[in-house]
C-alpha cells in the first residue's frame, strides 16, 4: 500500500493566502484606525468648526478603508478555516494499491481518521476526481478555470464519533478503461484526485484533495 501525501497546491496555497490576508487587514487596519484616532484627538480639543474640518478630513478616508478591512478579513477567514476543522479531526491516512495507476486498473484505498472531540458527523465521502484545468488571457488578465468531474464517490452515513475514535473503511475503486492519463502543462492540466471530505454539525467541513498519477499505458 502507498501512502497518499495532500495536493502541495492546496496545502501550501492556503499558507499563502492567510499570509497575505494578514499583511492585507494590518495595512487596512492602519490606514482605518489612524484617521480615526486624529479624529477623535480633534473632537476633545477643537472648535465647531475645527471639528467639522476634521470630521470630513478624517472620516471620509476611514470608511474609505472599511472595505478593504472587511475583504482582509474575509480572505483571513477563508484561508484559517480547514485548518479550523482539524480541532475536531485529525488529517486522514489515506493508502492506495498503486499510486501510479494505469487506465482501467482497479485499486483498493485504506482510509484512517481519528477525531479529537466528540463529534457528530453528517457524512464522510471518498471521491476519485477528474479535474480540468485551463489558463488563458482575457485582455490584460490571466484566467484559470476548473473543472472537477466525479467519476467514483462512496459515502458513509450520518453518525457520532467520541473523541480518540478512528475510523477506518476499505473500498475498491477503478480508472475507467477509456480515462485521460495525467497532463501536466503550464496552461493546461489534467489531473486525478482523492477528494476527502468530512461534514460536520455545527463545524467547518474537512475537504481535501490527494493527488493520484495516472500513467498513460493501458492495464
Amino acid at each position: 500500500m502507498q501512502k497518499l501525501q495532500q495536493s502541495p497546491a492546496q496545502k501550501y496555497g492556503r499558507g499563502c493566502l492567510a499570509l497575505f490576508a494578514l499583511v492585507w487587514t494590518g495595512f487596512s487596519c492602519f490606514a482605518c484606525i489612524v484617521p480615526l484616532s486624529i479624529s477623535l484627538v480633534s473632537l476633545t480639543s477643537g472648535s465647531i468648526e475645527d471639528v467639522a474640518t476634521v470630521l470630513l478630513s478624517t472620516v471620509g478616508p476611514a470608511l474609505f478603508t472599511l472595505p478593504f478591512l472587511v475583504i482582509g478579513v474575509g480572505l483571513l477567514a477563508y484561508a484559517v478555516w480547514p485548518w479550523i476543522a482539524r480541532a475536531r479531526v485529525s488529517a486522514p491516512d489515506i493508502a492506495i494499491s498503486n499510486s501510479t495507476p494505469r487506465p482501467g486498473e482497479e485499486l483498493t484505498l485504506v482510509y484512517t481518521q481519528t477525531f479529537k472531540a466528540a463529534t457528530e458527523v453528517k457524512r464522510i465521502a471518498f471521491q476519485l476526481i477528474f479535474r480540468e484545468t485551463a489558463t488563458y488571457q482575457r485582455g490584460t488578465d490571466t484566467v484559470t478555470v476548473h473543472h472537477d468531474n466525479l467519476i467514483q464517490e462512496f459515502e458513509i452515513p450520518a453518525r457520532r464519533f467520541e473523541a480518540g475514535e478512528t475510523f477506518r473503511d476499505q473500498r475498491r475503486l477503478q480508472i475507467p478503461p477509456e480515462a485521460m492519463h495525467t497532463f501536466l502543462a503550464p496552461r493546461n492540466k489534467l489531473q486525478w484526485f482523492l477528494k476527502a471530505k468530512v461534514e460536520m454539525a455545527g463545524w467547518p467541513d474537512f475537504n481535501e484533495d490527494y493527488p493520484i498519477t495516472v500513467l498513460a499505458e493501458r492495464a
